[in-house]
């Protein structure tokens, strides 16, 4: 649902309509927090999951706060920091998972084969939560037409503090972990 709600909720911030934009962004964290909560409690952690979750997070946060630099609610230079880590770790994870497929057939991000999947750190957790919340209190002051610059500057500030923290904890490799899948090389049965 985040993924597809997202040029609706970025059309909203454009035009100004904060509350559509603002409940659809509570819409969009239960239904993240539902399927999160179905996929740990009834088996439902896949590979690719482990991918389209964080993936979708990064989406909606990158959009809408591209869209609330452009009314003037978030800082430019924060949502750079914002999208410069989400660029970079994108960057690192293809080329974690480029190395590890190296030699064996497959596809890079091929969620049947690939022994890697992403496990995210405390701190990029709290930096995701920190991102969502500073959108969340922006769209919420534009709606209610309340003056903002001091509370999101400071979330701004906090928030991209946590970001460069949450790159930094990336660094280390430890966050990709084996997914249990085989990436051998591609057989002849494989083709049938």
């Amino acid at each position: 649902m985040r993924i597809c709600s997202t040029p609706a909720l970025s059309y909203f911030i454009l035009t100004q309509q904060y509350t559509y934009a603002l409940t659809g962004c509570v819409l969009a964290a239960i239904s993240d927090g539902l399927d999160g909560y179905i996929a740990r409690n009834y088996a439902g952690e896949t590979v690719l999951g482990s991918y389209l979750d964080p993936f979708a997070d990064k989406l909606v946060i990158n959009c809408l706060a591209l869209s609330l630099a452009s009314v003037g609610v978030l800082p430019n230079w924060c949502v750079g920091i914002w999208m410069g880590k989400d660029v970079l770790l994108f960057g690192g994870a293809y080329r974690a998972v480029a190395l590890a497929a190296k030699g064996t057939g497959h596809a890079v991000f091929d969620p049947a084969h690939t022994s890697l999947k992403i496990e995210p750190t405390f701190i990029s957790k709290v930096n995701t939560i920190l991102q969502f919340g500073t959108i969340g209190v922006g769209l919420g002051m534009a709606g209610l037409d309340v003056p903002s610059n001091d509370i999101v500057h400071v979330l701004s500030v906090i928030s991209c503090g946590t970001t460069v923290a949450s790159g930094l904890s990336y660094l280390d490799g430890k966050s990709m972990t084996k997914s249990g899948n085989s990436m051998g090389s591609k057989s002849n049965n494989d083709d049938r």
